[in-house]
């Protein structure tokens, strides 16, 4: 009666691990809402502007871009301008939901000419999701940078329009 009586108890205590199965599963087939989105790893495709008349200036070149659950952020760039012997670091950030498929952006990376910083480059952008999860419709961003002492030094505009890594 024991042995019939434990038998039952794990029985019932397997289905009731089983009845939370299916919405443990649902939420992780649908982790893609609003508030995360954003969230994984872009190629994007960015193209600096003229900030008053929206002109391209020079090609599109492409940078990476990882958004983290929890809101922080990393970014390469293949950016030409940082050619040696100017280098720059990645871009480390931080990111939140704004809207409906609207977010925010901000990051900053040093700059270092022969190993020595030499400004800071601060990037502030808004991100529309397009109607594909796994496209950006726009981007627009303001592109600062500051000396070493923090006074800002030069700025500027891009776009760039993005597609999820998968």
């Amino acid at each position: 009666l024991k042995a019939l009586n434990a038998l039952s108890v794990l029985v019932l205590a397997g289905l009731c691990v089983l009845s939370f199965a299916p919405s443990t599963l649902a939420q992780s087939e649908n982790w893609r809402s609003d508030a995360n989105l954003l969230e994984g790893t872009w190629i994007v495709q960015v193209t600096q502007q003229d900030c008053q008349s929206g002109a391209e200036l020079g090609a599109p070149f492409l940078s990476l871009l990882t958004f983290a659950r929890g809101g922080t952020m990393t970014e390469t760039t293949s950016n030409p301008m940082f050619a040696p012997p100017i280098a720059r670091g990645p871009g480390h950030g931080v990111w939140g939901a704004t809207g409906h498929r609207t977010y925010s952006a901000s990051s900053i990376a040093f700059i270092t000419v022969n190993g020595v910083l030499a400004k800071t480059q601060v990037i502030t952008q808004t991100i529309k999701i397009g109607t594909s999860p796994d496209n950006f419709a726009t981007t627009a961003a303001t592109v600062q940078f500051f000396n070493p002492a923090g006074s800002l030094v030069m700025a500027g505009c891009a776009s760039a329009t993005g597609k999820r890594f998968q």
